[in-house]
């Protein structure tokens, strides 16, 4: 069984939201402050056992659009639907079940006047009129239909087990011996956890016993007594003894410790390790005792909020593909990393994201009837660790190859007085003319910025890189994806003749070492501008090379640099979708 869907409504920033979810792991990504730790509070409001009834009282912070008062109709609603084809065999499900295979639980926030016709409503509005109702079943949203569902509390859900890890604040403390430790947990957890607990305290008890022969040990018991004695008399004090160990069964788990083992017989504190290394450690007991215990019930959750703190690129991607393997439990875990957001399966990578009205959406970019099959595959391959920075982004330039990704923060930068990067605008190079898989994503319906495709317009296009332009301008969408030609290469329409830029263009060489080159350049094309073209690539591309030709010249582009028409036609365009005040300088 697994969360496949859930509704939220007027929850923080949650106005209308809606999210689909697959069968297993589940990553949940997007920029800062889009609402990952709010999904899985709304998660929480509705599943959670652990989370008090207080708790579940809402403020009217927690009412999206930062509201001052309250009306009688205004809500907050949280729905969660869950699937299995064999849904029929937990007994949990039964009184929440909307088909065959689907069960839904909703949670709803609202005026007392609801949910009791007889409530008496006051001159005003106030937050301690509101309370909150759990209803199972239903296939309307519709508050006047929730409110026809039979009620339910907590303990009808006793058939789901959620679990919430935040961030890994006490990791060495739940690493420790004692009795509420994760350590002791995951031995309790275990199968044959009765009979080795046995064994354990009949050695413990042995070794105590022997222990507690020592002549010294008796003494002092009885120099820690006679102190009571002193201090609170003899009516308040108390007979005590020293062991080793408790007769508490639970508490032999507690003599446990895991400790750091680097050779046969060193055992080190673990506070020695690093914060990685110790997250890691954690969340290995943490999972083992998951599984440990997940036949208990009937559907497993795991929230995981950023565990990729402290941990390198490449153990983010070990973690991510071990906890892709947990068969018992349907994990959810949030991400600020591009490594983790590179490594998803097809179907279990999430983004959060605002569109243009300002509206958080989901969209999951390899969700079915999305992508072809090369696609995806095409698609896929290229999400490496940088490029996949595109589903963080608020908007999104696509361009063919480094050159352009040098030069146009640059140009945006000088002469329109806009950084792309601290208005989280990314430029996504693709190494290819084929940009339908990437303008796919930016679709209706699908990842709602605005985008913009920059595109050479080379006069010498084969039939096929014709055909790629023609099907990249079908993927536009009107006032908010646009694919922009250019008329030539990009270095020929910044340098379309020897008058244009010619300052960068000569100043480009002479940094560069070639002087001479852009001299005689100059002298060949003279008497006959039609080489122009030619000769300006010949030497850019032959001796230069692109990508250190375009670095060089975005060391050099100011305020006067003529910028070519297509790119000032993409760049302005995302400004404007953004609503970006800008300046010619």
């Amino acid at each position: 069984m697994h969360i496949k869907h859930i509704t939220i409504q007027n929850f923080r920033n949650f106005k209308n939201f809606e999210i689909d979810f697959s069968e297993g792991f589940q990553t949940i990504i997007g920029e800062n402050n889009i609402g990952k730790s709010n999904l899985y509070w709304a998660i929480r409001l509705v599943l959670d056992k652990n989370l008090s009834y207080n708790s579940r009282n809402l403020e009217l912070k927690d009412f999206h659009g930062f509201r001052n008062k309250l009306n009688i109709d205004d809500y907050i609603l949280v729905s969660i639907e869950m699937f299995s084809k064999k849904l029929s065999e937990f007994p949990t499900f039964h009184a929440l079940k909307t088909s065959d295979d689907t069960a839904r639980v909703t949670f709803l926030f609202a005026h007392k006047l609801k949910f009791n016709s007889e409530f008496e409503i006051g001159e005003t509005i106030e937050m301690s009129d509101f309370r909150w109702q759990l209803f199972g079943g239903g296939n309307s949203l519709k508050i006047d239909d929730i409110l026809q569902l039979t009620s339910i509390r907590m303990s009808d859900l006793e058939g789901i087990n959620l679990y919430y890890l935040n961030a890994f604040r006490n990791t060495s403390t739940d690493l420790h011996g004692s009795t509420k430790s994760l350590l002791s947990k995951f031995c309790i957890s275990r199968e044959n956890s009765d009979g080795e607990l046995q064994e354990v305290k009949d050695i413990l008890r042995k070794s105590s016993d022997s222990l507690n022969k020592l002549s010294f040990i008796p003494k002092i018991a009885s120099n820690i007594e006679e102190k009571g004695k002193n201090i609170a008399g003899d009516y308040f004090s108390f007979p005590i003894s020293l062991s080793f160990i408790s007769n508490y069964d639970i508490d032999a788990w507690s003599q446990l410790n895991v400790y750091y083992n680097p050779t046969d017989g060193v055992n080190i504190p673990i506070q020695t390790l690093g914060l990685g290394q110790k997250n890691i450690l954690y969340l290995s007991l943490f999972i083992a005792e998951l599984e440990n215990s997940s036949s208990d019930f009937e559907i497993n959750i795991l929230l995981i909020e950023e565990p990729e703190a402290h941990l390198h690129p490449q153990l983010q991607k070990v973690l991510f593909s071990n906890l892709n393997q947990l068969k018992t439990t349907q994990v959810f875990l949030s991400s600020h990393s591009t490594h983790i957001a590179s490594d998803c399966e097809y179907k279990n990578l999430n983004i959060l994201y605002l569109n243009l009205l300002k509206e958080v959406k989901s969209f999951s970019p390899f969700k079915e009837n999305l992508l072809l099959d090369r696609e995806r595959l095409l698609l896929k391959r290229y999400l490496d660790a940088t490029r996949s920075e595109i589903f963080f982004s608020s908007a999104i330039i696509y361009v063919e190859g480094v050159s352009e990704q040098f030069i146009i923060p640059i140009i945006a930068k000088e002469k329109y007085n806009i950084d792309l990067t601290e208005h989280n605008i990314s430029i996504v190079p693709i190494h290819s003319r084929f940009f339908d898989p990437y303008l796919k994503l930016v679709n209706d319906n699908n990842l709602e910025i605005p985008a913009a495709a920059i595109i050479d317009g080379d006069l010498h296009l084969t039939d096929e890189e014709s055909s790629f332009i023609a099907t990249a301008k079908k993927l536009e969408v009107e006032n908010r994806v646009i694919v922009c030609e250019g008329t030539n290469t990009l270095e020929i329409d910044i340098f379309p003749n020897s008058d244009t830029n010619s300052k960068y263009l000569e100043q480009c060489f002479i940094n560069l070492g070639h002087p001479i080159s852009y001299q005689n350049l100059l002298e060949i094309t003279k008497s006959n501008k039609d080489l122009w073209q030619t000769e300006l690539l010949k030497r850019i591309d032959g001796t230069i090379k692109k990508g250190r030709f375009a670095q060089e010249l975005s060391l050099l582009i100011d305020k006067d640099f003529i910028v070519p028409p297509y790119i000032e036609r993409a760049i302005k365009h995302i400004i404007s979708c953004k609503k970006l005040q800008y300046g010619l300088s």
